[in-house]
């Protein structure tokens, strides 16, 4: 290229005109690659569709095979006695946790449940009165094989904010999590 711009600015008023035929060639080939690219339309990811709250999703957790099912979301939360922080609302995921085979299942609820909300994770709520009252015990304490616990988990979620998931992580972890909307 640049012994193209030193022999054309020694050949006078042709240098000229053979600068200007190179760059319309190089606009030209600029406009055909921008419009064979906008010709094709963008590959978008599809997006995965989650379960609906009440389908019973089956979670193999350590050795324990689950059944888990969200059977209701109650947002917001009234009665509750929850402390919140301003801009949040109380609100409530109601479960149940079967297990159907294996080991016996020992977790707490707040760890292994997720609120996603459109702003983001919402905070573990301690909920001390109501239909929804954090027990002194963990409801998801020792499950053995064949027994079921139901119960809830209570989540400060901001105000305005929508429900986009909920999310069970058993024992806190990503591995074998499942989730509904």
């Amino acid at each position: 290229m640049a012994l193209s711009a030193v022999a054309a600015s020694g050949c006078g008023g042709q240098g000229t005109a053979s600068r200007s035929a190179s760059s319309t060639a190089t606009s030209s080939r600029s406009a055909s690659t921008t419009t064979a690219r906008s010709a094709v339309p963008a590959r978008r990811r599809p997006r995965r569709l989650l379960p609906p709250i009440g389908r019973t999703q089956t979670v193999h957790a350590s050795g324990s095979t689950l059944s888990v099912t969200v059977t209701r979301i109650l947002d917001p939360l009234s009665g509750s006695g929850a402390t919140l922080v301003a801009g949040t609302r109380p609100v409530s995921v109601q479960l149940t946790i079967r297990v159907d085979a294996g080991a016996t299942y020992d977790s707490t609820a707040s760890g292994d449940w997720m609120l996603v909300t459109s702003a983001g994770a919402a905070a573990p709520l301690f909920i001390p009165q109501g239909v929804c009252a954090t027990p002194l015990t963990d409801f998801e304490s020792l499950i053995s094989a064949g027994e079921d616990r139901s119960g809830c988990v209570g989540f400060a979620a901001a105000r305005g904010a929508r429900i986009v998931a909920i999310r069970f992580l058993p024992h806190s972890r990503p591995a074998g999590s499942v989730s509904w909307r």
